[in-house]
């Protein structure tokens, strides 16, 4: 499910994501620390934060999601097996879904929240308006900085930043649209 928000670019997430590494204390190079930044989002973020759940409280193809709380926060919710994947085999693809959740509250602390207009197939949100593409695309640029990782290969991107492959691909094909 997707949510229309207020537009932005690539341009701008990209400097979003040395913002956001910036907040959180991490260097503007090298893998972002994705379970360490988790640790800090209460900090961050007042009457914000996670929970881990149970495998099964989260529908089968829902890996963690963000939802607002009670408090006039968000609270991002990690499947147990997401997280444990993440933390103790350091599988990419679980850091990415865990990282994709905290682009969504640091979007939506900044303003970036949805306008309620949820996406159908026949309704289709331009991405830079998709709530879903712009904590995607946020994502990809704080986990592989983009100017450090010019001109990497896709292995050598999924070994410096420990990121799933399909994630490494998805960066090259950005490098390739915007090298035209």
């Amino acid at each position: 499910m997707d949510y229309e928000t207020k537009p932005t670019s690539r341009k701008n997430l990209r400097k979003f994501a040395g913002y956001l590494r910036e907040l959180f204390g991490v260097s503007s190079t090298g893998a972002f620390p994705v379970l360490e930044v988790l640790d800090l989002i209460r900090d961050i973020f007042e009457n914000s934060g996670y929970e881990i759940v149970e495998d099964n409280k989260l529908p089968p193809q829902t890996m963690a999601q963000c939802s607002p709380n009670d408090e006039g926060g968000y609270t991002i919710e990690i499947k147990e097996s997401v997280y444990e994947g993440a933390r103790n085999k350091k599988v990419g693809a679980f850091r990415g879904f865990i990282c994709h959740e905290i682009c969504h509250v640091f979007l939506f602390e900044i303003g970036f929240t949805p306008l309620f207009a949820r996406s159908f197939e026949e309704n289709k949100i331009p991405a830079f308006r998709s709530v879903e593409w712009q904590a995607k695309a946020l994502c990809g640029e704080v986990m592989i900085p983009y100017e450090e990782s010019r001109n990497m290969g896709i292995q050598e991107i999924c070994d410096k930043y420990n990121v799933s492959k399909a994630f490494a691909v998805m960066r090259k094909k950005q490098e390739k649209k915007e090298r035209r």
